[in-house]
């Protein structure tokens, strides 16, 4: 190894150091999550009570019961009611007690209501439940569990109980997620600390390669030149990676911003905006209107900004390109951006999303090998899944979700 390169090799281990550190912390709080609701489970597989889950909205979207359930009562048929609705003939309006507690988004304790309707009609139904919020403070809805009473008679020691355990482990999951919060914080100040260190040596390679080439260059042959040109190159690079990585830190670590986002008229903008930059070329662009989700603005601007980008890139030398921006009518209702560029080889995906990572040469199509892995955290940020398809020579389509309850399918993410 040469001298010159030496200091280059050594600034982007640590820099690689740093972007695998940044990104690894952000996994742990969601295993976690993932061990206490798992806990949670266990715990109510020994009641006969269910525990019911509620959208925005308080239509129940999950229902789960211990041992046996309630007899005489399928819990697949609450899916899309309120919690108190066990027959479709029964009122949605909630009781005034719970409908208050709602209305201040407070928890309900032993909320006893009648069932007046279907073939449980004359049983007494207790509630119980507690709001829902994201680590993000979002309200998600609410949670709780429900007991189908059998003469009236109270089961208030293992509702009790139950509540309680429910509440110490929601406990634990705020605590966990202000620690992970925390030492995120700490991480992404560690990042630009190590990030200022790495500016100096680089300042001091790119300087003192100028004035090589400039003082002595006349003494250097056409190949001695030539390296140190490659030396400043590589210094210019290195320092983009840099503001590259500081950058997505920035954008994709900030609180998120929720409000009803028209990704169909921000795909359109976009599309335009590319169209301008490239005066000379003429791309086909087609955009399924009337596409909107929750979300942080910026952030969804910047995912379909990197993946629009994307699409125009690489089919920059197909003749007749086409980029394609829409949602699949299946179940996982996914949206997707398709081009007819240049594709890839399916067996390299896993290095899509990966910092600094690229399936295609600086020469052929340029870039810093960050806006997939950006793209990737906000969809994860958004509670959804990102994954591609393609075939060389043939394009390639980007799907991804938002705000998905479960995975129907294993795709890479």
């Amino acid at each position: 190894m040469s001298l010159t390169s030496f200091p280059l090799v050594l600034l982007g281990v640590l820099l690689a150091g740093v972007a695998a550190g940044v990104f690894g912390v952000y996994a742990i709080g969601s295993k976690r999550a993932d061990r206490e609701r798992a806990a949670l489970r266990r715990a109510l597989a020994s009641s006969s009570d269910w525990w019911w889950r509620t959208d925005t909205q308080l239509r129940v979207v999950q229902a789960e019961s211990g041992r046996g359930g309630p007899p005489g009562l399928e819990l697949d048929s609450l899916r899309g009611r309120a919690p108190w609705q066990l027959d479709a003939q029964m009122q949605p309006t909630a009781p005034a007690r719970l409908a208050e507690a709602v209305a201040r988004r407070l928890p309900f304790q032993d909320v006893e209501l009648d069932v007046t309707a279907g073939a449980l009609q004359g049983r007494a139904l207790r509630l119980s439940g507690a709001p829902l919020y994201s680590s993000t403070g979002q309200y998600c809805g609410y949670a709780g569990v429900a007991t189908l009473l059998t003469d009236g008679a109270l089961e208030a020691d293992r509702a009790a109980s139950l509540q309680a355990r429910i509440g110490q482990l929601e406990a634990d999951i705020r605590a966990r997620t202000q620690r992970h919060e925390m030492a995120v914080r700490e991480l992404e100040s560690f990042a630009y600390s190590v990030s200022h260190d790495l500016r100096a040596p680089l300042r001091v390679i790119d300087g003192f390669a100028e004035i090589v080439l400039e003082d002595y260059g006349e003494r250097l042959d056409a190949l001695g030149r030539e390296h140190v040109k490659r030396i400043i190159a590589a210094a210019g690079r290195m320092n983009s990676m840099i503001d590259t990585l500081l950058g997505m830190s920035r954008m994709t670590g900030r609180d998120l911003q929720f409000e009803r986002v028209d990704l169909s008229e921000t795909a359109r903008q976009l599309a335009e905006e590319l169209g301008a930059s490239e005066p000379g070329r003429s791309v086909e662009v087609a955009v399924q209107p009337g596409l909107s989700v929750e979300g942080d603005r910026t952030l969804l601007r910047l995912v379909l900004q990197n993946l629009l980008g994307n699409a125009f890139k690489f089919s920059s030398k197909t003749r007749n390109a086409r980029v394609e921006f829409g949602q699949r009518a299946d179940g996982d209702r996914a949206f997707y951006v398709r081009d007819n560029g240049a594709g890839f080889d399916m067996r390299f995906a896993d290095r899509l999303f990966g910092v600094f990572q690229r399936l295609h040469s600086q020469s052929e199509f340029a870039g810093t090998g960050v806006g997939l892995a950006t793209v990737q955290r906000i969809v994860r940020r958004h509670s959804g899944r990102i994954w591609a398809e393609s075939e060389p020579g043939k394009g390639a389509t980007f799907f991804f979700t938002m705000w998905e309850q479960a995975p129907s399918r294993a795709e890479p993410n």
